[in-house]
């Protein structure tokens, strides 16, 4: 999508990284989802839960937030997560 820009920003816990996009992410009330049986009826969540090592999700307006078992090195698992919220929005999946 043009013009949606998605940041990767370290938080104080090592094993989560924080997404902030230009745009909204979700409206309405915060959502956690850490298995994909609580992600159902979310694809974004699904994927970025699909992606090995990421252990929850947690989307609220502007940002997403990944949390991962620590298996991973955050520069591989960024660009993937990125991938993932442009891609809904390419395919109008997202929730803005």
């Amino acid at each position: 999508m043009a013009g949606l820009v998605i940041r990767a920003e370290p938080t104080p816990n090592p094993r989560s990284m924080k997404f902030t996009a230009n745009r909204v992410l979700r409206s309405g009330p915060a959502a956690a989802f850490y298995d994909a049986a609580s992600a159902s009826e979310d694809p974004v969540a699904s994927r970025i839960l699909g992606v090995r090592g990421v252990t929850g999700v947690m989307l609220l307006r502007d940002f997403c937030t990944v949390n991962q078992d620590g298996s991973r090195d955050w520069n591989e698992l960024a660009p993937q997560i990125i991938e993932i919220l442009t891609a809904a929005f390419a395919t109008g999946s997202g929730r803005e």
